[in-house]
């Protein structure tokens, strides 16, 4: 419990200062900043994933209504109306509960993408792939950067002075007087000043938590806000003990501020630098142009062997026989070019995948060396901006394809249609997003160990904060 006295002490020096006034409303304009900021882009993505969705069903419909006219009739006013190889369905990767909690980098990733028998999983995500990325990290503040990046520095200036500047005003041998020691003091004015910054952030957080998106599950979202805000206050938690450590083992102010400082710009920017670029030189992708070369050939190969193709198809699917239609052959040689080049380059998307994979490893294990690292993979995970789940839409939706071409396949090589019962048992995308258990069970074992680091420097702290006043003073 904060004493009267020592509550007196910071509303002078901190709480009622015009730098601890200063410091509150930073956070809270950051806060709203931030959430407005998110907000904004996570709405946006909403409306324009259900324009491309409105899009795409209404389309869906049209060839329904047309595969209808023709059962009822039996007979086409075009060869080309209701063809299987026409169907497009679209595939969204919806915002998660607390997508615009984590938004910054999002424009870098795609969420919606059209399956149909025109396209091939290996150039479904083509576009993305070959962007440039650059341009599309510019942007968004967040919640998640004003913790990973801004909360530890705001910790920092709001506390490096606590018993360093106490000592060079000669406050501190005051202090040892008046209450025999200075340890308890000293911990009292570090958690009243944390407190300080940690409450506002709460409000703006819990605040923007409750004002959801439109088409968000509530209780969905609040869980994940917990989830989220607890791994906040962990990271929150090490940089307390940090500061209280430095606090208590550096004697004068500013070497305070420099070393926390120089441990900041350390696990903020350096070892992530450094671990990206070990983990893209050690598990490089492969070839951009060998996979294109690949995707080619299969598709040049499939045209030129068309007659050769359809006979082995329709050999492994004897029910179908072949329509004597006039129907245009593109539409046969095209799902037959698709499906050779998606077998060509399978391979090469694998190795992608597998060197995503390795990436992965390494910088899970290289996260230990940056607690900034831990937090904002955390935090990323439950906020649902990670590119893990960013990577299992991708995965679903090829997934998705193919089911699509095993469902028309065989109706587009032998130049047939489809039932309308065969295309309403084609189901629609729904994208599997893992549980939150799942999401925080893998940030256990990372999480833990900050917990330990943290509670080693705190230990530390205490030890050197209860030595004799002659050497702490």
């Amino acid at each position: 419990m904060i004493s009267a006295p020592t509550f007196s002490l910071e509303r002078k020096l901190f709480v009622f200062s015009i730098p601890g006034l200063a410091i509150a409303v930073t956070v809270i304009v950051l806060g709203v900043v931030a959430a407005v900021n998110g907000q904004s882009i996570v709405t946006a993505s909403i409306n324009a994933q259900t324009q491309f969705v409105d899009a795409g069903e209404q389309g869906v419909k049209e060839w329904r209504d047309a595969l209808v006219e023709i059962e009822k009739t039996g007979a086409a006013t075009s060869p080309f109306d209701a063809r299987p190889m026409n169907i497009r369905m679209p595939a969204v990767l919806p915002p998660a509960p607390l997508a615009d909690f984590a938004v910054s980098g999002n424009e870098i990733h795609p969420t919606t993408t059209t399956l149909m028998g025109w396209a091939n999983p290996a150039d479904l995500f083509i576009e993305y792939e070959f962007s440039n990325p650059t341009l599309s990290t510019i942007g968004g503040l967040d919640f998640t950067f004003l913790i990973v990046i801004l909360a530890p520095l705001l910790m920092i200036g709001a506390c490096f002075d606590v018993l360093a500047g106490d000592r060079e005003r000669g406050r501190a041998r005051l202090i040892a007087a008046q209450a025999g020691h200075v340890a308890p003091s000293v911990w009292k004015r570090l958690a009243l000043r944390n407190l300080t910054i940690w409450i506002c952030f709460g409000v703006t957080a819990a605040t923007a938590a409750i004002i959801a998106p439109a088409g968000v599950s509530m209780p969905d979202r609040l869980a994940h806000f917990l989830a989220w805000f607890a791994v906040a206050a962990i990271y929150g938690f090490f940089w307390f003990a940090l500061i209280a450590f430095a606090a208590a083992y550096i004697k004068h102010s500013e070497t305070v501020a420099a070393s926390l400082f120089a441990i900041w710009a350390v696990f903020v920017f350096a070892v992530p630098a450094i671990g990206g670029a070990l983990a893209e030189t050690a598990y490089p992708p492969p070839s951009k142009l060998v996979f294109l070369s690949e995707m080619r050939e299969g598709e040049v190969k499939a045209i030129r062997e068309t007659a050769e193709l359809t006979a082995g198809f329709l050999a492994d699917h004897p029910e179908m026989i072949e329509s004597d239609e006039a129907v245009p052959g593109f539409y046969r040689s095209n799902f037959l070019a698709n499906r050779e080049a998606a077998k060509r380059t399978t391979p090469v998307l694998e190795e992608f995948h597998q060197a995503r994979r390795q990436r992965t490893q390494l910088i899970s294990k290289l996260q230990f060396l940056s607690p900034s690292m831990i937090a904002n993979n955390a935090l990323v995970t439950i906020a649902g901006g990670d590119v893990t789940r960013n990577m299992a839409y991708q995965d679903q939706a090829r997934v998705a394809l193919n089911d699509l071409f095993e469902r028309i396949g065989p109706a587009v090589v032998a130049k047939q249609r489809i039932s309308v019962a065969e295309f309403d048992a084609i189901p629609d995308f729904a994208f599997q997003d893992r549980s939150l258990s799942q999401k925080t069970a893998s940030c256990v074992a990372p999480l833990g160990f900050l917990i330990l680091i943290s509670a080693a420097l705190l230990f530390a702290a205490r030890q050197r904060l209860r030595a004799p006043l002659e050497k702490l003073l």
